[in-house]
Parts: structure tokens; sequence; C-alpha cells
């Protein structure tokens, strides 16, 4: 953009891309990456040791005990986490611009959130909230069905990690239009 004479709209274009798209969808396969394979991984071992049929058989709602606090989790946690890329991104921004250019904070600062609205951190921001429960719903299922042995548990991992990235890529799509449609 220094090339264009564009150097001014630098921090606008950092925040804007954080914010509305880069920083959700980055956090949502992320997590999708570490803890999808993780929840896969552990409940398929759960099913494949038959400790979870164990906590059956002791009248405990495996389901409710095992997948419904792991989706919850990954609800609450996913957007806590977006905010902590988007202002660390905005941060890196910040630092490059600073080093790169001598460009002073307040500049910067200035330039990144003034151009924002309430529209441009609510609705990607919840939009998280979705991301989370594809997240852990699809891990959970996937891991709590597994079967045959070791074999199952890396299927379990691996298939949670692909197909809730999967889901992840085609809501983004779907909810950008949405989030479009309802703030113009």
């Amino acid at each position: 953009m220094v090339r264009f004479g564009a150097q001014a709209m630098i921090p606008e274009a950092i925040s804007l891309g954080l914010f509305r798209d880069i920083g959700p969808l980055l956090t949502g396969l992320l997590i999708s990456g570490r803890v999808g394979a993780g929840i896969g991984a552990e409940l398929a071992g759960m099913r494949v040791t038959e400790q979870i049929d164990a906590l059956e058989s002791l009248a405990v709602d495996s389901f409710k005990y095992l997948v419904v606090t792991r989706v919850i989790a990954c609800v609450i946690a996913l957007p806590i986490l977006t905010l902590v890329l988007n202002y660390s991104g905005v941060i890196g921004g910040l630092v490059s611009e600073i080093v790169a250019y001598h460009v002073s904070v307040h500049l910067f600062i200035s330039g990144a959130f003034d151009s924002m609205s309430w529209s441009d951190y609510i609705p990607p921001t919840l939009k998280t909230l979705v991301f989370g429960f594809i997240i852990g719903t699809v891990s959970s299922y996937l891991g709590y069905n597994s079967a045959q042995g070791a074999a199952g548990v890396g299927r379990a991992s691996t298939y949670s990690v692909v197909f809730s990235s999967l889901l992840l890529i085609l809501s983004e799509v779907i909810l950008v239009k949405i989030i479009l449609f309802w703030f113009p």
C-alpha cells in the first residue's frame, strides 16, 4: 500500500480485515485443529477402553457429562480467543508499522479504530459462537461414536479436524452473507 500512496489506510485495513473475517475464521481453524482433534481422540479413547460404558453402567448420563460440557466450553472459549487473536494482530500490525515506517502509536490506533463501528465488532465475534458449536458437536460426535480400537481413535481425531474445518469454512460463507444482509 505504501507503493500506491495509501500508507494511511494500512491501520484501517488491518483492523477491518482482522475483526471482520480473518480473526474469527483463523481462530476457528486453529481451535478446530488443536481442540477438535483432542476432543475427538479423547472421547474415542474413552469409547474404545469402555469408559463410556462404565459411566452408563453407573447411571450417569454420559452424553451430558462428556459431550454437552465440551460443546459449551467450545462455545464460550471461541469468542474470547477470537478477541485475543484480533487484538494481538492489531498489536502486531502496530509493531511492524512502528519498525518499518516510524508511525506514531496514536496515529496508528486512531486510524485503526476510528472507522470501525459496533457492527464491525459484535456480529463477527458472535459468529464464533456458531464456530464453537460446530467444533464441539462434530468432534464430540465423531469421538463418541468411534469404534475399531486404536485405528478408530486416530480416525476420529483426523476426521474431527477435517470435518470441523470444512464446516467452518462453509458456515463462514453463509454467516458473512447473513451479516452483510443485516448490517450492510
